[in-house]
């Protein structure tokens, strides 16, 4: 675990990005999980970072009815924005919100380990870098993150117009990466066996059946709430079990 400074650390907000259309699964935000919806699970998880929780959203009618379910879930904020334009909303943020740095997360990671924030946030920080993420090999596919600070954030929206950049937000950022801006060490110690095979991402509804069977099997066989801070560890020990019937490896294609 990184010291942290005697200074205060900079004010940091968590960006969920969210929209109805989804080619794959439309509507997946507001499917039903466990005792919430998707969407749901991930505000309320966020909510534990303790940092500002932004839903990231168009300005479509369709996307209406997410702004109402953020708000009933917790959220601080609600952006709204283009719908192709994904970088564009974060942009938005920044001009909303006077935060230093951003930590992005997609709502169709319900199972997003929040446990890494804080020592990215650290890593960052302490290293001076703009852009960072915790490596995801090292984790199952749908649990990581990553943080970019708002002047990286002004750089790629200066610097790259690409349709890419646009979308996927971190392309520009991700272009010259070094080593030291990935962190292993909190990953490999959060999950200490081989996840390379794991995937809790939901992109279409084999994915979305895998987990609410496995938060629902978690649930009955291990008695631990996905509210509860191992829930994610927990998860991933239950699907590599030999016994479990989860299915390992990707169900949906690489975008």
């Amino acid at each position: 675990m990184f010291a942290r400074l005697s200074m205060p650390l900079p004010l940091i907000a968590i960006g969920i990005q969210c929209r109805l259309t989804s080619s794959r699964l439309p509507c997946k935000a507001l499917l039903k999980l466990a005792d919430t919806t998707v969407l749901g699970m991930c505000i309320q998880r966020a909510k534990h970072a303790r940092h500002p929780v932004f839903l990231l959203t168009s300005d479509q009618k369709e996307d209406d009815i997410l702004v109402n379910v953020a708000l009933q879930c917790g959220a601080d904020g609600i952006i709204r924005g283009s719908l192709e334009n994904v970088l564009s909303r974060y942009l938005k943020l920044i001009q909303s919100f006077p935060c230093e740095y951003i930590i992005r997360v997609t709502a169709d990671n319900p199972l997003t380990e929040y446990g890494f924030v804080s020592p990215l946030i650290d890593h960052v920080y302490l290293n001076d870098l703009s852009y960072a993420w915790v490596e995801s090999s090292l984790c199952p596919e749908g649990t990581n993150i990553e943080i970019f600070s708002r002047q990286a954030l002004l750089e790629s929206v200066d610097t790259d117009k690409s349709s890419s950049n646009l979308e996927h937000v971190t392309t520009f950022m991700r272009r010259n990466l070094s080593s030291k801006q990935c962190l292993k060490d909190v990953a490999s110690q959060r999950f200490p066996f081989d996840c390379k095979e794991l995937s809790f991402t939901i992109d279409t509804i084999s994915d979305y059946i895998k987990i609410v069977n496995l938060i629902e099997f978690v649930k009955q066989h291990q008695g631990t709430c996905w509210r509860e801070p191992d829930f994610v560890r927990i998860c991933a020990e239950f699907a590599l079990n030999k016994q479990s019937s989860y299915t390992l490896g990707r169900t949906h294609p690489i975008a």
